[in-house]
């Protein structure tokens, strides 16, 4: 019995032991765990220290770097003014802008413009000549430039009878009895623009009275005027001269003929 107690606290007495050096032994691991750790952690942080770079340690570059940074700054440098010469282009876009709109809301004021007064349409002037150029209206009529019978009527569409030519004959103007000598006058305002020969009508004056009218005169003599001769209406522009040979048994007259550019036309129409 007594040897069985002394087995018994003997086997109690290993396993108490052996539970004290286990105890020693995670104690003693637990102890340089902790110490291990700490020298670990100190460890870490100098290294993360000596690695992390020193912002007031000055920089010693190579050659290369250095021209690198160089030409880095001088671009970052160029790009500057440009920036701010994009600002003030915008700025000065935006102001234009706020121009425009303000002269867009602000009316313009309407010119008055006083109109030329209009000139008599009996004369217009030329620009390129400076010359007061005639003008004719139908509706003031031509004077008689003598006074006299006519003795051969106006016709182009039938044939009239001319006793010293013994037939009949068209006449694109009229023929006015009056006596050698008298007085031709210019039946409008005109201006000379031929002086002629012709064995049929003697000397013959043809005038322009404007709006593409003229007026011819034959059987002239004792001519006054010359070609280029501004007229007045009434003025003389010679006088009456011994008829032609064809016109012997007619007597002395007037031939009188006007024409409307290519024309001719009626000269009883138009005198007055």
């Amino acid at each position: 019995m007594f040897e069985e107690k002394e087995s018994f606290w003997k086997k109690k007495g290993f396993y108490i032991s052996a539970c004290t050096l286990l105890v020693a032994i995670i104690a003693v691991g637990a102890v340089y765990y902790q110490k291990t750790s700490k020298h670990s952690d100190n460890k870490l942080m100098a290294d993360i220290a000596t690695e992390m770079p020193d912002p007031t340690a000055e920089v010693t570059a190579t050659p290369d770097v250095k021209q690198d940074t160089a030409q880095t700054n001088a671009k970052v440098s160029e790009n500057i003014p440009a920036k701010e010469d994009n600002q003030t282009s915008i700025a000065d876009s935006d102001v234009d802008k706020d121009n425009a709109k303000k002269a867009k809301k602000t009316p313009k004021k309407k010119e008055t413009v006083s109109k030329p007064k209009q000139k008599e349409p009996t004369k217009a002037v030329s620009a390129t000549t400076n010359k007061v150029e005639l003008s004719f209206h139908e509706s003031a009529g031509l004077l008689w430039p003598v006074q006299g019978d006519v003795i051969l009527k106006y016709s182009m569409n039938n044939s009239v009878y001319f006793k010293t030519l013994a037939q009949y004959r068209c006449n694109p103007g009229i023929v006015i009895s009056a006596k050698k000598g008298t007085n031709v006058k210019a039946a409008a305002d005109c201006c000379v623009t031929k002086i002629e020969k012709d064995d049929e009508l003697g000397t013959v004056v043809t005038t322009d009275i404007g709006s593409n009218f003229t007026v011819a005169y034959g059987q002239l003599d004792n001519i006054s005027v010359n070609k280029g001769d501004k007229l007045k209406e009434g003025d003389v522009i010679g006088t009456i001269a011994k008829p032609t040979k064809y016109f012997s048994e007619e007597g002395s007259n007037l031939y009188l003929q006007v024409n409307e550019g290519k024309e001719t036309v009626d000269p009883l129409l138009l005198l007055r």
